[in-house]
Formats: structure tokens, C-alpha cells, sequence
């Protein structure tokens, strides 16, 4: 359930993501969650099938799916079907394709649109390439120009890291928007970026966004004290390490007092270090 809870209240729009390799398991899994009171509002029902990593792709499932089309549909249209008296949208995200051999998004693309899927995220990269390399948004404007005429939105993902680089493939792709994963990690400010480089502010440049120490690190504090709210102070601040190693990456002066960081146990220590690394602005 932690990993499924939902605040549309202050989130906004909310999706459950799912992965799995059998139909009948969305077939059930849908209406538990649309049944769910606590999970109900949820907008969307996205499925999963571009995750790279092993112990998924070796189920069947994630982007392993990106070479069993057949199986894919049959997954998409059971969710359709099992979300559709709930009246709420399928939407499905998926790769380039399994290898540079096998780069078939515009054809998966129009099979999860013909089996029902009402809007599509295409992270321009291999299930081989894992997180490594470059997106080749140049599959992206083929995947796009491919379901052109469909009405279904196509946002693009992969390497969109700032203001600049969401414009640049939005102009260079044709997509309908654009999907934020790794440079937002440690980084919540990139969204306002982005938003506001897509409202068409001219001056808005990389880390215009980003708040001095002080604020980061109140930004972070806040993050721990969620965090140890919902996991208990233990497992609260063992978990939020690694969400701090992200907040100061790259920062000048930061290693040693991340190191620090990393070690600390109790909400004290890391508030005291916090404190510490706000006033050596």
C-alpha cells in the first residue's frame, strides 16, 4: 500500500503504474485499486512496460513485453476492460525497443492504441541500454508521426534534464509533452523550470530554479520528517541516504559533509548536519 497511496488533495493528478506478465493479474489488480477507497481517485492506470531491470524483465514483464506484442495487447485490454466501468483512462509507457536490432516503438505504439490505450509515454532508449547512453528522440518522432491522426497524446522521455532540453525535443519530436525521471531526483525545482521555459520565458536558464542552501536544506529536512513520519525514525532516515546523496550531488564543497550524512542515524544528527551545510553558503 505505501507504494500504491495517492494524495489527489494536494497531488493533483495521480496515476498507479502496474507491471506484471499475465492479463488475468490485471484483470483482478484493476478493480482492487478502483474498489479501494483509499485509492480510488486515482486518474489513471498506467502500465509499465518499458523497466529494464533484470529481476523484471526476467518475470516477462517490463520492457521484455516490447518483444511479445501479442501478450502486450492481450495485458492492455484486459486493464482496459477491467477499468472501464470506472471510468478511468489506460495509458501505457514502453521503450524504443528490446536492441539497437530491434527498434519497433511506432509498431508497438499503434498495438497499444488499437488495444485500447488512451495515452502513451516512449522512453527513447533500449531495454539494453538500461539507463546508459543517449535517448534517440529521433524514434520518438517516428513513434509520434506514426499515430498521427489518432488523437492519443505521445510524451516523450529520455535525457529532458532542464528547461532547454524539454523545448528542444518537444520542437525536435513533434510530442505532446514531456516526461522527467532521473533529473528530478534531488531536483523537484527542475519542474518549475521546465513550466516556466514552456510558458515561453525567454530568460529562463539551467538551475534558475535551484534554491540556495538554506532553503535546500529545509527542503530535505521536510523530506526526512515525511519520510520518519510514515517508516518510523530507523528505517526513515536509512532510506532518505540515499534522497540526500541526490539533493547534494554536484554541489561545491558538499562531499565531506555528505559522507556525513551517510552515516548519520537519528533525525538530530542529520538536522544538526542540515544546519551545517545550510550556514557554509
Amino acid at each position: 500500500m505505501r507504494y500504491l497511496r495517492i494524495d489527489p488533495e494536494h497531488e493533483g493528478k495521480t496515476g498507479i503504474q502496474l507491471f506484471g506478465a499475465d492479463p488475468d493479474d490485471f484483470s483482478y489488480a484493476v478493480p482492487c485499486i478502483l474498489e479501494d477507497p483509499r485509492l480510488a481517485a486515482v486518474d489513471v492506470i498506467d502500465i509499465n512496460m518499458g523497466c529494464p531491470v533484470s529481476k523484471v524483465v526476467k518475470t516477462g514483464a517490463g520492457s521484455s513485453l516490447m518483444i511479445d506484442p501479442r501478450l502486450a495487447a492481450s495485458i492492455i485490454e484486459a486493464s482496459v476492460r477491467a477499468a472501464e466501468p470506472y471510468g478511468k483512462p489506460v495509458t501505457v509507457k514502453f521503450r524504443s525497443g528490446w536492441d539497437e536490432e530491434d527498434i519497433n516503438a511506432p509498431e508497438f505504439a499503434k498495438m497499444c492504441i488499437d488495444s485500447g490505450a488512451k495515452a502513451l509515454a516512449l522512453h527513447a532508449r533500449t531495454q539494453k541500454q538500461m539507463y546508459h547512453g543517449n535517448a534517440d528522440w529521433e524514434v520518438i518522432r517516428k513513434t509520434k508521426e506514426a499515430i498521427a491522426g489518432t488523437g492519443i497524446p505521445l510524451w516523450g522521455n529520455g535525457d529532458v534534464t532542464d528547461g532547454a532540453s524539454a523545448i528542444e525535443m518537444i520542437e525536435k519530436t513533434g510530442c505532446d509533452g514531456v516526461m522527467v525521471g532521473r533529473a528530478a531526483q534531488g531536483n523537484p525545482w527542475v519542474f518549475s523550470e521546465i513550466r516556466a521555459a514552456l510558458s515561453g520565458d525567454p530568460d529562463v536558464k539551467k538551475g534558475d530554479f535551484t534554491p540556495d542552501r538554506k532553503t535546500k536544506a529545509e527542503v530535505i529536512r521536510r523530506h526526512l520528517l515525511g519520510l520518519c513520519e510514515d517508516l518510523g525514525e530507523k528505517t526513515g532516515v536509512k532510506e532518505m541516504r540515499s534522497q540526500i546523496a541526490c539533493y547534494l550531488k554536484g554541489g561545491r564543497g558538499t562531499a565531506e559533509i555528505k559522507n556525513r550524512l551517510m552515516t548519520a542515524n537519528t533525525i538530530p544528527e542529520v538536522e544538526a548536519l542540515l544546519e551545517e551545510y545550510a550556514s557554509a553558503e
